[in-house]
């Protein structure tokens, strides 16, 4: 890890905010499943993968980053 290699701190907080928005979308996913705004399989599926995969896609790199540049 080299100093000089760090990321921002204004970089590093719209890492989190990225993650913050994908866990948003992971908890407000079962609503709009039961609200009925996700009528088709495909609608439902497609949301599914793009909510979940995208918080668990955006902390494994935000992990991978920190331990590579460090905070």
């Amino acid at each position: 890890m080299s100093l000089t290699n760090k990321k921002s701190r204004l970089l590093r907080i719209l890492d989190f905010a990225g993650l913050l928005l994908c866990l948003a979308f992971c908890i407000l996913y079962p609503g709009w499943v039961k609200d009925g705004y996700l009528d088709t399989w495909y609608l439902k599926i497609a949301v599914a993968i793009a909510a979940y995969g995208g918080f668990i896609g955006n902390a494994v790199w935000i992990y991978q980053d920190i331990k590579r540049r460090g905070w």
